[in-house]
């Protein structure tokens, strides 16, 4: 009775987080734990879902998409569109601790100003394999959007940190330039992989590694008019398995800037980084714009 009435506030008092931090709380960290919940649960949150997808015209008179939506349609007939669009997928926020609706986006500016960008969230935490009907279709919405996108913009560019870093390497056949940061391609070795359970059970890591090697060779082989740069910690041992699970890769340590001009290929670099948060370590040592612009140019 006792292990009863337990399991009963138990489930009493997360219905109450729930409804507290879905209608009444307004701190921003709300999204935090209402990801967590979804990525254990499935349950589908409004406030998370309609910030799945976020959109920033560079021409600051287009009103032709709407601005924050579960899913937002590439528009034929816009007259406002750039040349390039950046398309940011969001790291992992239940490791990170937040929930960042427009990742990357003021390095992006400094880039390229005249972009337009387009952010993807995954509240389901699920590496982007949910979509927005919860069917575990992400795969194919995220490369037939990228597919779309790509023939509507003359350059596409796909960039992401861990993972987002996988959506990122499962769409890059399909984009002009993807730029990924320790990528992971087996969430199984995750320190909090119970929070990917159901990725786990849904798409084992056979599934995304098929996908991402399929892109590497086909972006080495067939002559793709397509650039892949994987950036990895070399000194995080959990970092460096998940790079292993790559079949024929030859790494480039990293030592200038200027070498990051590369052109059409698959490269991959090793950083004297010790952590996942490679990105936050490349900007505190003051070169991962130059990085990026390196890349972009090239």
């Amino acid at each position: 009775m006792v292990f009863v009435a337990v399991l009963i506030m138990v489930f009493i008092t997360v219905v109450l987080a729930i409804v507290y931090l879905r209608y009444f709380s307004t701190s921003r960290y709300r999204f935090r734990y209402l990801s967590k919940i979804s990525g254990l649960t499935s349950i589908k949150f409004s406030v998370l879902e309609q910030n799945r997808q976020t959109y920033y015209p560079a021409n600051p008179e287009c009103q032709c998409h709407p601005n924050h939506a579960s899913i937002i349609v590439p528009q034929t007939n816009c007259p406002h569109r750039s040349e390039t669009l950046f398309i940011s997928f969001a790291g992992a926020a239940l490791l990170v601790g937040g929930f960042t609706f427009t990742e990357w986006k003021s390095t992006i500016k400094q880039l390229d100003s005249q972009a337009d960008i387009l952010f993807l969230t995954d509240p389901a935490q699920s590496f982007f394999l949910q979509d927005s009907t919860y069917s575990w279709q992400g795969l194919s919405y995220c490369r037939s959007l990228v597919r779309n996108y790509s023939k509507l913009y003359r350059n596409v560019v796909l960039i992401g940190a861990s993972m987002g870093a996988s959506m990122v390497c499962m769409c890059s056949d399909l984009a002009t330039l993807s730029i990924a940061f320790n990528p992971i391609f087996d969430p199984s070795l995750v320190a909090n992989a119970y929070y990917f359970y159901r990725v786990l059970w849904k798409y084992p890591k056979a599934h995304i590694l098929k996908q991402v090697q399929i892109n590497i060779d086909k972006i080495t082989n067939e002559n793709l008019p397509s650039i892949l740069h994987v950036h990895w910690s070399k000194n995080s041992h959990n970092d460096l398995i998940q790079a292993n699970f790559i079949s024929n890769l030859s790494f480039i340590h990293f030592t200038d800037v200027n070498e990051c001009t590369k052109k059409q290929g698959a490269y991959f670099w090793l950083h004297k980084c010790d952590s996942h948060g490679l990105p936050q370590y490349l900007k505190n040592e003051g070169i991962l714009t130059d990085i990026l612009r390196c890349h972009v140019s090239a």
